[in-house]
């Protein structure tokens, strides 16, 4: 969480209206394969190019920067054809009960996941393939005639095999001997996506993969003018046109920020960047409330209908109610739990 956000989450009761299937912005959520990702041309050439050159890739961002939606609308397309692309796949699968000796469940977890990217009628059973090393598995796997020789795996959110039972040193560094063995192949190429925050507790595990993981990505929050083309391009596909003062105007509010001063006050000050998850919720909530015959967003829309602290204190309590299922002392608890633990004294949120 970044800790000088100037956006204060407000209580209220009114949440965003659900999405629609003519909105083009995805709101909360992250970008899928096939879908535009506007604003993110220049790394997804830099990341295809260095993980072309170099084979083993760390791609690393604050939370929020979008890496997933980077992976999947961006890299995925772009690798397309020229190699064999498998994943994203994850290390977070809780193994069951009664799991047999001998199974890593990072290991397992990765297989499963991997496993969901081919066809339902030639996937194997669990039993099959749970127990097998991540190179067994990967000789095994079914794979279409035409394929390219080399293959891409793509492994996300990748700070889970710290977080997830995180006692479990001999698993870890047995998951990391398998996937060091991999990689030694040559037609095997990885990226590894995680929060940048984990970077120095995945150092003890490096040394154990190919380059130690030297070749590293850093994914940035979004600047102003790839801001400017997150918002106007998918409205222009949508049918709309932003006014050059709607847009500036909405870009300045999503990047203001709070910055302490030395007496201990905070001051507003423009930021260098957009976080983007604020500025799909925004845009979202703003699409869904501009009236159908309207196709000009101007100024006075963004500060009637986009109003950045309204958009998400909006999703902000409509997530919480959804979470509650209707039950006011859950969502109390929430509410209460959030303004302890996640937002500062000043109003800014809170390192976590």
């Amino acid at each position: 969480h970044n800790p000088d956000s100037n956006h204060r989450i407000r209580m209220n009761s009114h949440s965003t209206p659900p999405s629609g299937d003519d909105n083009p912005y995805v709101g909360p959520h992250p970008f899928e394969t096939g879908q535009r990702l506007f604003g993110r041309d220049r790394e997804t050439e830099d990341l295809y190019y260095l993980l072309s050159a170099e084979r083993i890739v760390l791609l690393h961002s604050p939370s929020g920067a979008g890496k997933s939606s980077l992976i999947q609308a961006g890299l995925i397309p772009r690798l397309a054809g020229k190699f064999d692309v498998w994943g994203p796949t994850r290390v977070n699968l809780q193994p069951p009960s009664g799991l047999p000796a001998g199974i890593n469940r990072y290991v397992r977890s990765v297989i499963l996941g991997l496993e969901q990217g081919i066809p339902e009628s030639r996937r194997r059973p669990e039993d099959q393939i749970a127990g097998l090393t991540l190179s067994e598995y990967v000789k095994s796997r079914p794979r279409r005639r035409s394929a390219p020789d080399n293959i891409v795996i793509i492994f996300d959110q990748f700070e889970e095999v710290l977080t997830v039972d995180p006692l479990a040193i001999n698993a870890k560094n047995e998951f990391f001997d398998q996937l060091g063995e991999l990689l030694l192949d040559p037609h095997i190429w990885a990226l590894i996506a995680l929060r940048e925050d984990y970077l120095a507790p995945l150092d003890p595990y490096a040394e154990k993969v190919p380059t130690h993981l030297r070749n590293r990505f850093r994914l940035d929050l979004l600047g102003h003018e790839s801001a400017k083309e997150a918002i106007v391009s998918p409205a222009r596909d949508g049918g709309r046109e932003f006014t050059d003062e709607a847009v500036e105007k909405l870009v300045s509010d999503l990047a203001t920020m709070k910055v302490q001063q030395p007496d201990g006050t905070f001051l507003e000050q423009l930021g260098r960047h957009v976080e983007p998850i604020q500025l799909q919720v925004v845009c979202h909530r703003l699409w869904k409330r501009m009236p159908a015959e309207d196709k000009l967003i101007d100024i006075e829309d963004v500060v009637e209908l986009g109003n950045v602290t309204e958009a998400l204190s909006g999703y902000y309590a409509g997530e919480v109610a959804r979470i509650a299922e209707g039950n006011g002392r859950t969502e109390r608890n929430i509410r209460e739990w959030v303004d302890e633990k996640l937002i500062t004294p000043d109003g800014i949120r809170a390192q976590v």
